[in-house]
């Protein structure tokens, strides 16, 4: 998809770059106000599902894919967050993985390693605060905590308002409040749901799959033990903006 303020009748294609730069009608190179690049099905009733989205990048195929989050970000932290109510609390809990994607020397071959995964808890998220959003807030910040890792790139990858995407990652829309997503971040779209074969949906779905499993595991026993330690329901914190 490429968006412009003004009519084309012509792109170049920069295939290094995954980038391309509009040609004018008078022949100026201008830079498209929107790119982004998706796959996506129709379902029965023709509606449009999205399974992966790349903003401002050309990206044809899945190689093309590996390839731009290779050599973009130093981590791509997946995201994704589920609540249940328990009793009077209702206990969100965010599921994260972390990878880490290398070129290997023969030629669109790519290795990818998940060197941490986690849970992120808190509870009673208030009704002005979407809990998805917070998930992301809270990871970005224990992130950018670290004075080193503002120097590095940061791919967020989450299933959660696409249609927002562009506004966050364009500093034009903060994701709560007055927080907007720091330079240092990238937000990308990827599907539970979606096929195993792209790396966007599959860490997606891990995630997923990890904070369901810690729900549950605090439901049936009313804490949640994560090496020697032990947290109660009434102990999970409040988020606070």
């Amino acid at each position: 998809m490429v968006g412009s303020s003004e009519p084309l009748h012509g792109v170049h294609h920069d295939k290094e770059k995954m980038e391309f730069t509009g040609l004018t009608l008078d022949d100026r190179l201008i830079k498209p106000v929107v790119t982004y690049s998706q796959t996506h099905y129709k379902t029965d009733s023709a509606m449009e599902k999205v399974i992966t989205r790349i903003q401002d990048k050309v990206v044809p195929n899945e190689a093309e894919v590996m390839r731009h989050l290779s050599s973009s970000f130093d981590l791509i932290i997946a995201i994704d967050t589920n609540t249940k109510p328990m009793g009077s609390e209702r206990v969100s809990v965010t599921g994260i993985v972390h990878s880490i994607l290398q070129e290997l020397p023969e030629p669109g071959s790519y290795c990818a390693d998940f060197p941490w995964h986690g849970a992120s808890l808190f509870r009673n998220c208030p009704h002005a605060v979407d809990p998805e959003k917070y998930g992301w807030i809270a990871e970005i910040r224990r992130i950018n905590h670290e004075p080193q890792n503002k120097l590095k790139r940061f791919a967020i990858i989450t299933d959660h308002d696409l249609d927002s995407h562009i506004s966050y990652n364009d500093k034009k829309l903060p994701i709560l409040g007055e927080f907007y997503l720091p330079d240092n971040f990238v937000l990308m779209h990827g599907r539970g749901d979606g096929p195993n074969q792209s790396l966007l949906n599959y860490v997606v779905k891990q995630c997923d799959k990890e904070s369901i499993e810690v729900l549950n595991l605090i439901e049936r026993s009313g804490d949640y033990q994560h090496g020697d330690m032990k947290v109660t329901i009434n102990q999970i914190p409040i988020p606070v903006l």
